[in-house]
């Protein structure tokens, strides 16, 4: 039996840019804001190069917060800024593009739109940039976007 390894198997790059870059930080007040992946073996590497991951900005004391690449809200940047944190951003460039969207059409009016699971980080993240005002919509959600006059999904 022969098995061939898909060209478009493993990490995206979004998330194997935001790897490297957490294990190339060094010092001991190094946090991740949520888990970066889903996969237990990086969790672990990140662990053993003295990366503590922690779920809100608020358990971050001191030194170092990185975005993942899932990206977050608006308030978690002023927030970190408030508490003298470096931000180290491995916001996926694809993510930053869709939140610049969300941005600028919550500012010019729209009703946004976001489809997926609101619990999910980069749902949450999103929504994060209009202000938490997102529809958010799953596959349970009868969409009743339409009745709006100026709609970015």
């Amino acid at each position: 039996m022969e098995i061939e390894l898909s060209g478009e198997s493993g990490f995206c790059f979004g998330v194997t840019d935001a790897v490297e870059r957490t294990v190339s930080l060094k010092g001991e007040d190094v946090y991740l804001l949520g888990e970066i992946i889903h996969n237990e073996a990086v969790i672990e590497r990140l662990k053993k190069a003295g990366v503590k991951t922690v779920n809100d900005i608020e358990e971050v004391p001191r030194g170092t917060v990185v975005i993942r690449a899932h990206g977050v809200g608006k308030d978690v940047y002023e927030k970190a800024e408030r508490k003298g944190l470096k931000i180290v951003d491995c916001t996926c460039p694809n993510v930053r593009k869709i939140q610049n969207i969300v941005r600028e059409h919550y500012g010019q009016g729209y009703r946004i739109v976001i489809l997926g699971k609101a619990d999910h980080p980069e749902v949450v993240g999103l929504n994060g940039w209009c202000g938490g005002t997102a529809l958010v919509i799953d596959e349970n959600t009868a969409p009743d976007f339409l009745r709006y006059e100026k709609v970015c999904v």
